[in-house]
């Protein structure tokens, strides 16, 4: 991100019903990384007792999208058109912490990386997010 972009401060107004669902909460700015905790209930676990994948995904989407929203000062939302995800570990249903890196903000396409850690601090999961910026009006 550019350096004389600074970050609106996050509102729970553009925090939708799966950001409440998964209890994503905006907890602080650093640096250039933009930090979100969540919190996986049973409901998001599959057979084996771990977070499901999709689960995964739709957190690490949300709180990258809240990052592009903010980031265009709530005048742009993020249309996505791609989500690469790695899986690096099992996660526990309970809670964990996201990091978010804005890539680009640009005219026509906005990149952004999210990270989910488990409560040991271990990296769970990584998602690159490409979307195309649309007027919220």
């Amino acid at each position: 991100m550019q350096n004389d972009k600074k970050l609106k401060k996050f509102t729970e107004e553009f925090f939708g019903s799966s950001m409440e669902f998964l209890e994503l909460k905006y907890v602080e700015t650093m640096k250039e990384e933009i930090i979100f905790s969540c919190n996986f209930k049973k409901e998001c676990s599959n057979p084996m007792g771990f977070v499901q994948g999709g689960m995964i995904t739709a957190a690490l989407d949300d709180a990258t999208s809240a990052a592009m929203i903010s980031g265009y000062a709530e005048k742009k939302a993020p249309m996505t058109t791609d989500l690469h995800v790695l899986f690096h570990r099992p996660l526990a249903v309970g809670p964990a912490k996201m990091k978010v890196k804005i890539i680009k903000l640009g005219r026509s396409s906005a990149t952004s990386e999210g990270r989910i850690y488990n409560q040991e601090d271990k990296l769970v999961a990584t998602l690159l997010h490409t979307a195309q910026p649309v007027d919220t009006s």
